[in-house]
């Protein structure tokens, strides 16, 4: 399993990236990728309400993480982390299993280039549209450090970017 097992919270606006970048990391790192939508639309689909459904979401998706992470399996997180306890409780989960946590929260000031992605992104059930740049969201980030990362630029540097802070250079943690 891992040489050197991690738990990464992906965190940022819906359409920052966070899902690409998320994606890649885990491809590079053979970590295991748990996206919080997918978790929330299966519940949506399935009938839960809005509330519910979001609930049982994260409760499933810091539950997932704690599992795979006891089964040695490196994990990537990806949600906007709107929520305190969003990494709060991904740095109790790494903190219990005695491994390293890291926080990369994507950003995209580009207001016209976000709008696009939102607009073009294939959608699921439970991610908003471009409605959701009429809000005041902010992402909430750990108190210690944590890396942000301007995704305008090339995939490929952000994902170089992402390695190198998690102390990898390109080099597989699995």
């Amino acid at each position: 399993m891992a040489s050197q097992q991690f738990l990464l919270q992906m965190a940022g606006m819906p359409g920052s990236g966070k899902s690409a970048l998320a994606r890649l990391i885990g491809r590079s790192t053979k970590a295991v990728v748990i996206d919080k939508d997918v978790l929330k639309t299966a519940a949506l689909e399935a009938g839960a309400k809005e509330e519910l459904a979001s609930g049982v979401a994260y409760d499933v998706f810091f539950a997932l993480a704690d599992n795979l992470l006891g089964q040695g399996w490196s994990v990537v997180l990806d949600s906007p982390s709107f929520w305190e306890t969003i990494p709060k409780r991904g740095g109790e989960i790494a903190a219990n299993r005695h491994i390293p946590y890291f926080f990369i929260e994507c950003v995209c000031d580009d207001k016209d280039e976000l709008a696009r992605r939102l607009r073009e992104r294939t959608k699921l059930t439970s991610q908003p549209g471009e409605e959701i740049l009429e809000g005041s969201w902010n992402t909430i980030t750990p108190p210690e450090a944590h890396l942000r990362i301007d995704t305008t630029q090339d995939l490929e540097r952000c994902l170089s970017i992402a390695l190198d802070y998690l102390g990898l250079d390109g080099h597989e943690a699995n």
